[in-house]
């Protein structure tokens, strides 16, 4: 089980992710995009496993908008898949 700290210290790199990757006026829309993956499509409907998926799907992204749907719907096929292919992103940067 994550610490309330733990969940908050999550939600604050999502924030600061989404400004550091998107202009202000997409902001809105990021959001949006992301609120469609909700507690409903992770294990044990857990919060962290929803904040997870959604900092992957971000990281994914990479600024880009065009790509939150696609990786939303994956990520509501199986929220593992999103962190998963982070994984594998920092495992390539490693070696």
């Amino acid at each position: 089980m994550y610490s309330s700290e733990e969940i908050a210290i999550l939600k604050r790199d999502i924030n600061e992710k989404i400004v550091a990757d998107y202009a202000p006026e997409e902001h809105k829309s990021v959001i949006s995009a992301l609120s469609k993956l909700t507690l409903k499509h992770v294990m044990a409907q857990s919060e962290w496993n929803l904040l997870s998926a959604r900092k992957a799907i971000l990281t994914l992204a990479k600024g880009e908008f065009d790509q939150l749907p696609d990786l939303v719907v994956a990520a509501q096929r199986d929220f593992r898949d999103v962190i998963y292919w982070v994984w594998l992103q920092e495992k390539e940067k490693r070696q």
